[in-house]
């Protein structure tokens, strides 16, 4: 009898969390049946069974860490026995508790309380959670008003901080409530000890190889970003992009993509163990999206080939399936270059970790209306504008500072007139 040893269901995956059993001992299942859901880099993923048989034994319990290669369950296909010490300790110590039905925990998307989701899953902006209305896309004041920035309900993307593809968060955490006792004589105050799980040690492993493989750097710029706020109002009117993903971060992701046309040492990599530098044909946009699941940071692979209703297409089908948690490792992997926003949390500026292999992230500040000092025939005036800033972190191993300060310029200059995007 075959034993199912717990696959790498992402790219470098070395454990996953086991969500929800889909079998339990003595079911009948065919080839291709889910067998279970576990949650890996970005997603929740339903993994089918090899085999054709009865499931004799389950030997991990939702709620375990499983590293890839353990068993987790024996399906009897009519072959021979199965090797009664097959597999390692781990597996051997939940045999006995896994031999009776599964458990029938609720999928990721409830809580095992009442059944809802809330609050921010912890620790490092690229995993926090906001809520069930995440969007990608910066924040700024009601797209309602055509004057105003175009931003999507919900909160928007976040902080670009965390995991390189193959690192995953956990289900969305419940926001911890602290009760205040003032009473007289009322029980003392203990600290909270919490064991660091899977994605806090993920997220430690790899902010931190990171920031001790490259010389991070980071330039600021603040933009009048009103030309911005006008076109997505522009596009969101047009009956052929009537249901697609339009908001002001399809704008700044064609125009990185334009920008990295002069500055090709942006979308390029040089990993810390290699004495060769990879200028990446390709840019492969990784944004982050707050969902449900957590923050996520799908892929637009190959952006510069991409017209902006194909990118607000790919956007739209991105972020709708990061918000279901049914991401694939080919959505989240290979990216060349990050986009995060720091809006979405009221932030106009920061330095967020640059991610994986990538040599710079850019973070977007939040688009307000701001004093702005404009020049006409001659005379200085100041007035309102919707303006925002952005951030570039870069490697200053590979990247130098006037490389830098160009990709910004040029950046900035199609943030402030779109209409520059006819001179690429």
């Amino acid at each position: 009898m075959p034993s199912y040893l717990m696959p790498d269901a992402g790219e470098g995956l070395i454990e996953a969390v086991i969500v929800e059993w889909h079998v339990s001992v003595g079911d009948r299942v065919a080839v291709n049946d889910d067998l279970l859901s576990v949650e890996t880099a970005k997603s929740v993923v339903e993994l089918p069974s090899p085999f054709a048989g009865t499931v004799t034994r389950i030997l991990a319990a939702e709620g375990d860490t499983v590293e890839v290669g353990t068993p987790v369950v024996v399906i009897d296909d009519g072959s021979e026995p199965a090797d009664a010490n097959r597999g390692d300790e781990r597996s051997r110590e939940h045999q006995e508790a896994a031999e009776s039905p599964a458990p029938g925990t609720p999928h990721p998307g409830a809580s095992q309380d009442d059944g809802a989701v809330e609050g921010p899953a912890p620790g490092a902006p690229r995993y926090a959670s906001r809520g069930a209305e995440g969007a990608a896309e910066p924040s700024g004041p009601a797209a309602a008003a055509p004057s105003g920035p175009a931003s999507e309900a919900g909160a928007p993307i976040l902080v670009g901080y965390g995991a390189t593809p193959g690192r995953v968060p956990p289900r969305a955490r419940r926001r911890r409530e602290h009760a205040v006792d003032r009473r007289t004589g009322a029980r003392p105050r203990r600290d909270d000890l919490q064991d660091a799980d899977a994605v806090r040690r993920a997220t430690a492993r790899n902010v931190t190889a990171s920031k001790d493989g490259k010389v991070h750097t980071t330039a600021f710029v603040e933009v009048d970003a009103g030309a911005v706020v006008d076109l997505v109002a522009t596009l969101r009117a047009r009956r052929d992009f009537a249901g697609l993903h339009v908001t002001p971060l399809l704008i700044w992701c064609k125009a990185v993509c334009l920008a990295m046309r002069t500055n090709p040492i942006i979308n390029a990599s040089w990993p810390s163990e290699h004495d060769r530098i990879t200028l990446h044909e390709s840019v492969n946009i990784g944004f982050a999206a707050d969902t449900p699941h957590g923050l996520l940071v799908p892929v637009i692979r190959d952006a510069q080939d991409r017209d902006l209703k194909d990118m607000a297409a790919e956007l739209g089908r991105l972020v709708k399936l990061a918000k279901a948690g049914q991401l694939q490792p080919a959505d989240y992997s290979g990216g060349t270059f990050s986009i995060t926003n720091l809006g979405g949390l009221g932030l106009d500026a920061g330095t967020p970790i640059i991610s994986g292999d990538e040599s710079a992230i850019l973070a977007i500040g939040s688009i307000r209306r701001r004093p702005w000092v404009s020049e006409r025939d001659g005379e200085e005036f100041i007035e309102p504008r919707w303006t925002s800033s952005m951030s570039l972190s870069f490697d200053h191993r590979l990247i130098d500072g006037v490389e830098a300060a160009r990709f910004l310029s040029d950046l900035a200059a199609l943030i402030t007139n779109p209409a520059l995007a006819m001179m690429y």
